[in-house]
């Protein structure tokens, strides 16, 4: 969500693209590398409610595909084919 956020501040002027170009780029490429051939996204947390404890949320278990990634990933893939 924040590689997406930062494109969309790129691409309309709101952010320096010498600044925040190169930050894009590099969640871009760790995004792909956690992709597999089926267009699924890895290591998403699944969905929680809130705790008090940082333990809980390093614990959360991950899953495959699931659209609290996998649609951002989609929303960065529409702004990076925009190029």
């Amino acid at each position: 969500m924040f590689a997406y956020a930062m494109s969309v501040g790129v691409k309309n002027g709101w952010l320096d693209k010498k600044e925040y170009g190169p930050a894009v780029d590099k969640a871009w490429k760790a995004l792909c590398a956690h992709i597999d051939r089926n267009g699924n996204l890895r290591e998403i947390c699944i969905g929680t409610g809130q705790e008090d404890d940082i333990e809980f949320y390093l614990k959360r278990p991950r899953t495959l595909g699931d659209l609290h990634g996998q649609a951002p990933v989609l929303w960065l893939v529409r702004v990076m084919l925009e190029k």
